[in-house]
């Protein structure tokens, strides 16, 4: 037998993972779909990002959206700082 494409041991995994998913969700009686959105809208955006160097305009253009809605999914789910946050900024500067 060949080998399997990530893009088939992908659907493996969601195949396989979403009947648990589907039950425990639907035992709170929560939103489904955004709860299955909400966990693979993270990793898949880390992953764009990291795959482009960081670079969120070729990320954006990967994903097949605009790089506004790329940043502004990014700060919802704590990915990117927000505006005003410098927490990072001259982390390498000397204390004055």
């Amino acid at each position: 037998m060949g080998a399997r494409s990530g893009a088939e041991r992908f659907e493996e995994l969601v195949d396989s993972g979403l009947p648990s998913l589907v039950s425990e969700v639907a035992s709170r009686g929560g939103p489904l779909y955004r709860e299955v959105m909400a966990r693979v809208e993270e990793p898949l955006l880390r992953h764009a990002v990291a795959v482009c160097g960081g670079n969120q305009l070729k990320a954006a253009k990967l994903l097949g959206i605009n790089r506004n809605t790329l940043r502004r999914r990014l700060r919802l789910l704590g990915l990117l700082p927000g505006r005003g946050d410098r927490s990072g900024a001259g982390a390498d500067s000397p204390p004055a």
